[in-house]
């Protein structure tokens, strides 16, 4: 399973989506339930799926799926 594949299961699961509405160039602005608490929600299970500490200054940076897979790319997830 590719790391866009988990973000999306992930994220399909806390944003209550179908897996196919989260494409690997979707931003917040493209998911009506990517809200600000959906985002808080998506950064704290990202938390917990890959075992990080994520500081809440770098939550405004991740707003799309581009940017997450860029982070989790540079924190060595797989």
């Amino acid at each position: 399973m590719s790391l866009f594949d988990k973000l999306r299961d992930i994220m399909s699961t806390t944003l209550s989506l179908p897996a196919s509405a989260i494409q690997e160039t979707s931003t917040m602005d493209d998911i009506e339930e990517w809200d600000s608490l959906g985002h808080v929600n998506i950064m704290v299970a990202l938390e917990q799926a890959f075992d990080l500490y994520m500081d809440v200054e770098d939550f405004a940076e991740l707003d799309s799926v581009p940017a997450i897979l860029g982070y989790l790319e540079a924190e060595n997830v797989s």
